[in-house]
């Protein structure tokens, strides 16, 4: 995962935040429309700016391990009551990579799409480890 990337790209395309959560929510609706009935309770506006926050969190610490692990793995577990399964993670990723070439434009390029879905990849593990550890527990 290329460390380097990740935030150079995050700190082109974070001045787009709104942009880049609008694209965000519309690419996964259009493409999931299954996925619309988990957001009947939220305020869109605030769940865009957590994405937003969550993204910046991970960035800025890539190199925390611990800290970073803990942290997706509790949003993993708050993701159970949302209603979240694993083939979500998977829809996610997706149109995060969708919204993040859409922001960056022609900064984009197959080297920040491999580094963006290798540090997805990673987030999205932690996260279900949260989720299955909730769901034993429960």
């Amino acid at each position: 995962m290329n460390i380097e990337h990740l935030r150079s790209s995050f700190q082109l395309v974070a001045p787009k935040a709104e942009f880049l959560a609008d694209t965000f929510y519309s690419t996964l609706f259009e493409r999931y429309p299954g996925v619309k009935p988990l957001f009947k309770n939220v305020k869109l506006k605030q769940q865009k700016g957590k994405l937003v926050a969550s993204l910046a969190f991970i960035v800025e610490n890539l190199e925390n391990g611990e800290k970073l692990s803990g942290y997706l793995q509790d949003m993993g577990q708050r993701h159970v009551s949302y209603g979240t399964e694993v083939p979500h993670y998977a829809a996610v990723g997706e149109c995060l990579l969708v919204a993040l070439a859409t922001t960056a434009g022609e900064a984009w390029s197959k080297e920040l799409e491999a580094s963006w879905a290798e540090a997805y990849g990673a987030v999205a593990d932690l996260m279900i480890a949260g989720a299955k550890r909730e769901k034993k527990a429960s």
